[in-house]
């Protein structure tokens, strides 16, 4: 079960560059950056079908797309200086908090 969770996390790292990668694109017009967003979304999707061969659905889902989406809000305001707000913050805590719910459930 660890290996999963380890190729999990890899997966998780591969979307979050393809996402701000895409941001980076400009509408996939700057051809370096859209070619790192395709290899992170290719790579992502080949390792969470690996994860979800150890993972259950429910788990890897949940894992993948709340530390997803907490990642990514660090990636956006650090890298594009995008607003962060305290409803955000709770937002995001929330999402962590039933991350860890459903794992110890």
């Amino acid at each position: 079960m660890g290996l999963g969770y380890l190729i999990l996390l890899l997966a998780i790292i591969c979307e979050n560059i393809g996402t701000t990668a895409l941001k980076g694109s400009h509408g996939l017009t700057r051809p370096l950056f859209a070619a790192a967003a395709l290899a992170g979304y290719g790579l992502n999707f080949f390792l969470m079908g690996q994860a979800l061969n150890r993972i259950p659905l429910a788990i890897a889902y949940g894992i993948w797309s709340g530390l997803g989406m907490a990642i990514v809000t660090i990636l956006g305001v650090v890298i594009y200086k995008e607003s962060f707000n305290w409803k955000m913050a709770i937002g995001l805590g929330l999402v962590i908090a039933g991350l860890i719910s459903m794992n110890v459930a």
